[in-house]
């Protein structure tokens, strides 16, 4: 018990002192595409660079105590890795999102790097509109890939009524509740790690890695962010590539978590994009 009080007291602490101190690590792994059902599909934002059979990803780690992170969605807007884009007038329900942390301890040491996740409509910054749509209970994540599932699955159709696209904009969170302010060590993509070691940049069948982000982008705006303690950095703080030595990221740009958002639809869906044609893609 006085341990706790302990370790709970130095998160207060660096949470004043410190607003915004993260570490990192490179590290290389393999995806994991996974399947999914007929009437679902899925977003993603990350690059995914094949070298060959394993791609780079950053891991940030080094929270302070109630700090989120974020990442907002446009349903409707095309997917990295060339899966199926989702009908954002057909699929507007969220059935639930996948994560990546190297860390995985918060299953060896429960309590102790406890998040907890939450659903929010976005506006075109990624800054929250309104109150919480859903919220999970308190999670320990595992080791890489971990998916969280949503049941029953969340209706977004009234995220379709805020300014600008007539397409659904979410916002997913996750904050830092545990005891130790460490970890989680959140996943992200690299593109200076890939670049070091001379993989070959996917050109064909899905979206090539262009890069810098935000500025050489198929998207807008950068997605992934820092957002401090509620929401006192919106829009949030981007996560600059940790090769990147430049001020503002003119190198190699901005990072995305290595996160999936998982979607179901009406009527009739098309065909979800399969592990075959995935391989496909990258030959």
């Amino acid at each position: 018990m006085r341990r706790w009080i302990l370790v709970t007291l130095l998160c207060v602490v660096s949470l004043v002192t410190s607003a915004y101190g993260i570490e990192k690590r490179a590290v290389k792994l393999s995806e994991d595409f996974g399947a999914v059902s007929i009437d679902e599909c899925y977003l993603q934002y990350y690059y995914y660079i094949p070298c060959p059979t394993y791609s780079w990803f950053w891991g940030f780690y080094d929270w302070n105590y109630g700090d989120k992170v974020g990442q907002f969605f446009s349903l409707g807007d095309r997917s990295t890795a060339g899966f199926t884009t989702c009908d954002s007038v057909q699929c507007q329900s969220i059935v639930g999102f996948r994560i990546l942390d190297f860390s995985g301890y918060g299953q060896v040491y429960p309590g102790l790097y406890t998040v907890k996740f939450n659903i929010y409509c976005s506006d075109a910054n990624g800054c929250p509109i309104g109150n919480s749509l859903w919220e999970s209970a308190p999670y320990e994540t595992g080791p890489e890939w971990n998916t969280i599932t949503i049941n029953p699955p969340l209706a977004v159709t009234s995220c379709s009524t805020v300014p600008g696209p007539a397409k659904p904009r979410i916002l997913l969170t996750a904050t830092s509740i545990g005891t130790d302010c460490t970890y989680p060590q959140w996943g992200m993509d690299n593109v200076s790690g890939a670049l070091a070691e001379a993989c070959q940049m996917h050109d064909a069948g899905c979206l090539p890695a262009l890069y810098p982000r935000p500025t050489s982008s198929h998207y807008p705006t950068i997605h992934s962010g820092y957002y401090g303690v509620n929401f006192q950095y919106c829009p949030p703080v981007w996560f600059k590539d940790g090769g990147d030595t430049t001020q503002n990221g003119t190198r190699y740009g901005y990072l995305e978590f290595a996160w999936r958002l998982y979607v179901r639809c009406l009527g009739n869906p098309t065909e979800p994009t399969t592990w075959g044609q995935i391989k496909a893609i990258y030959k």
